[in-house]
């Protein structure tokens, strides 16, 4: 049953929303209601490939993946739930000198926050991953730190925790429209019901631009198709293998027990669209992309497939901040999908803001500021690590 009224509504469940939920209860914040026009954690959450990485070129972005590391080093305990976290690591196969200086540059401030990245040679990138090509590689990137985890447990586990302090959770229930009221209240109008509410929380994913733009406000946020593939088991690879990421072509690949999952990386344009059917004909240009880096995998057939989407930003960077212009309402989006990994600090630092007035970490790299009298097009990238 939707409620006529909230002290909070946060639209989406996905991890980042999920995560929200449970800082601002696990703070005492009570009367918190969130609104999802699917099921907890179906949306962009549930077709992660589930990486965590602290290879990031900014400083709060660094912060929030060592955040989150230390939360998933722990989750077991903390929530009682495994959640399939290994560190494994994450390494990027480097074929141009001009990514690689890039990559250097990365390295030397990724150390300076501790985190254990480093260059490596094209030898020792074999020693990591055996079975894989050279063909054209000047470099590795890697940090034996980085891993992945299950997407699904965490949202889980999070919305179970923010249930258990008292949030209600209103699945198959779509934000249909939002009217801004005196006071500085907003009306959530949704299939269920309208709540007023003195705070709005957007955290949807995908479909952020679409639900600020019921408050007038166009937010940069596209979302753009990407592709995963999961092969069936198949002898020869050895394992495991850690997330490879061929900065060249975009293709990543690691194992997952005696499968391999597989993505082309970013293919097509980001395009205002929100239904995700997997469009098989890029298999045919992933197979490509993956016989060219690892050609042991002529051996092997592909079992299943799935797409999701990548909220980008047009600097590929998270939108946290107050929406502009309109009281009341505060955006947590564009996670350009990095939402997984960071949803952990995201909603410690959300949290922080609207509870205590500030959060402990500077969060204003992350504004709408940033995009002040700047091109706004959202385009995105194949070299995901560079950001």
């Amino acid at each position: 049953m939707v409620p006529r009224s909230a002290e909070v509504v946060i639209i989406g469940a996905g991890a980042i929303g999920c995560s929200i939920a449970h800082s601002l209860t696990a703070r005492g914040q009570r009367d918190v209601v969130v609104v999802e026009r699917a099921t907890i954690g179906a949306g962009s959450t549930s077709k992660a490939a589930g990486g965590i990485r602290a290879q990031f070129a900014t400083e709060v972005e660094i912060r929030f993946s060592l955040e989150g590391i230390e939360l998933f080093k722990r989750f077991e305990d903390e929530f009682g739930i495994d959640c399939g976290y290994v560190q494994d690591g994450y390494l990027f196969v480097v074929t141009e000198p001009a990514v690689l200086a890039r990559y250097e540059r990365n390295v030397a401030f990724q150390n300076h926050f501790g985190v254990p990245s480093r260059i490596i040679s094209p030898e020792d990138v074999r020693e990591i991953a055996p079975d894989i090509s050279l063909d054209g590689v000047i470099a590795g990137v890697w940090c034996p730190t980085d891993g992945h985890a299950t997407p699904n447990d965490v949202c889980m586990a999070f919305a179970a925790r923010a249930r258990a302090a008292g949030a209600r959770f209103l699945e198959e229930t779509t934000v249909t429209a939002m009217r801004s009221l005196a006071g500085g209240r907003t009306a959530v109008e949704t299939t269920g019901g309208t709540i007023e509410t003195p705070l709005v929380i957007v955290a949807a994913g995908a479909n952020a631009a679409p639900v600020a733009r019921m408050l007038g406000v166009e937010v940069p946020v596209v979302p753009k198709r990407r592709h995963v593939f999961v092969t069936d088991d198949f002898a020869g690879l050895q394992r495991p293998l850690p997330l490879v990421i061929d900065t060249g072509s975009g293709f990543y690949a690691r194992s997952e027990r005696q499968t391999l999952l597989m993505s082309p990386g970013d293919v097509g344009e980001a395009s205002d669209f929100f239904e995700v059917p997997v469009d098989w004909t890029t298999l045919e240009s992933t197979v490509e992309k993956g016989i060219r880096r690892f050609p042991i995998l002529e051996r092997a057939t592909v079992r299943s497939g799935w797409a999701g989407l990548r909220p980008l930003t047009p600097d590929e960077h998270a939108i946290v901040d107050w929406l502009p212009g309109v009281p009341g309402v505060f955006c947590a989006v564009g996670f350009c999908g990095h939402g997984f990994q960071h949803a952990p600090a995201t909603g410690t630092h959300v949290a922080e803001w609207l509870l205590d007035g500030r959060s402990s970490t500077d969060l204003s790299p992350l504004s709408f500021g940033r995009f002040a009298g700047r091109d706004t097009t959202v385009r995105g990238s194949i070299l995901s690590g560079l950001n």
